[in-house]
């Protein structure tokens, strides 16, 4: 009766509820990171312009993948595939690395505005709670 693989389960209501939010989140995110590394994004301060102008062409680059992997997370959840896990996983190990390397460096903008510690918080706290879900989704078979 069992062919070694996991029976697969009805999709649950909130997958779709997830796989929503997590796809306008964090393609917000990502077009608004986007902007303004390319110097496009309206109403930015000219020190915020500086500090995206500023940034080591690796620092962009893993910085677009930070911002892009979730985006690309949320979509394999609308097809319940088991790459939302690795997906989100690159994207918070990317979020602290850059994080990290951004408060040692000095360069944190989170080190000279208020505002901008309490989104860095808030993506990280949601970040791994995206984890946590697709690992969930994972392990009830939801996600195949």
């Amino acid at each position: 009766m069992s062919t070694g693989s996991m029976p697969r389960v009805r999709t649950p209501w909130h997958v779709w509820v997830v796989a929503g939010l997590t796809l306008l989140w964090n393609g917000s995110g990502a077009v608004t990171i986007l902007l303004a590394q390319t110097g496009r994004l309206a109403g930015i301060s000219a020190d915020e312009a500086a500090y995206y102008a500023s940034q080591p062409w690796w620092f962009v680059v893993s910085t677009d993948i930070a911002t892009l992997t979730p985006v690309a997370a949320g979509i394999a959840l609308l097809f319940r595939s088991q790459a939302a896990v690795w997906l989100f996983a690159v994207s918070l190990v990317l979020i602290i690395v850059n994080n990290a390397y951004d408060l040692v460096a000095g360069t944190s903008r989170t080190l000279v505005n208020q505002g901008a510690f309490i989104v860095t918080i808030t993506i990280v706290v949601i970040a791994v709670h995206q984890l946590i879900y697709a690992v969930v989704m994972k392990r009830r078979a939801v996600l195949v």
